[in-house]
């Protein structure tokens, strides 16, 4: 068994990386340039509309375009929980991962994995059952690089 410590600074990389990049061009796109797009158009609107309601709704934008823009960072701050440093105790084998905690131990055989993604500094596995793990390449052997590598869908 490999017995890594995931660091908190890691975790953070990791979820900035998928927030941003890890859904698709287009949610790419929105998440990049959604916000200050949307807070662009809110100061149009609030410094050139002429009735309450283009003001209202010109201040109602750019609150939500500054939300938008400072949401990954948002979570982060609020969501200390899914941050903590943890330590990672695996094995990857031919045909199946075995992930050991303090009080279990499961397997993962490469059948139920419905999408393998190599990340420019993790793995990202996706189960059937929607559950999504992430290794980080540089805890990763060379051995364990070329069975995942085997595995990826992208």
């Amino acid at each position: 068994m490999n017995k890594e410590k995931i660091t908190q600074f890691d975790r953070i990389k990791i979820f900035l990386y998928e927030y941003y990049f890890g859904y698709g061009i287009y949610f790419s796109v929105l998440r990049i340039i959604g916000g200050p797009l949307i807070l662009m158009i809110g100061f149009y609107l609030y410094f050139i509309a002429k009735t309450r309601f283009g003001i209202s709704y010109g201040g109602f934008m750019i609150f939500f375009g500054i939300y938008y823009l400072l949401k990954p960072l948002i979570l982060i701050l609020t969501r200390k929980a899914w941050f903590r440093n943890f330590d990672l105790d695996y094995r990857i084998e031919n045909e199946k991962i075995i992930i050991k905690s303090d009080k279990s131990k499961s397997g993962l055989d490469f059948s139920d994995l419905k999408t393998v993604k190599k990340r420019k500094a993790y793995f990202a596995l996706k189960t059937i059952s929607k559950q999504q793990f992430y290794l980080p390449i540089k805890y990763l052997k060379p051995s364990e690089i070329d069975i995942l590598n085997n595995l990826k869908n992208n």
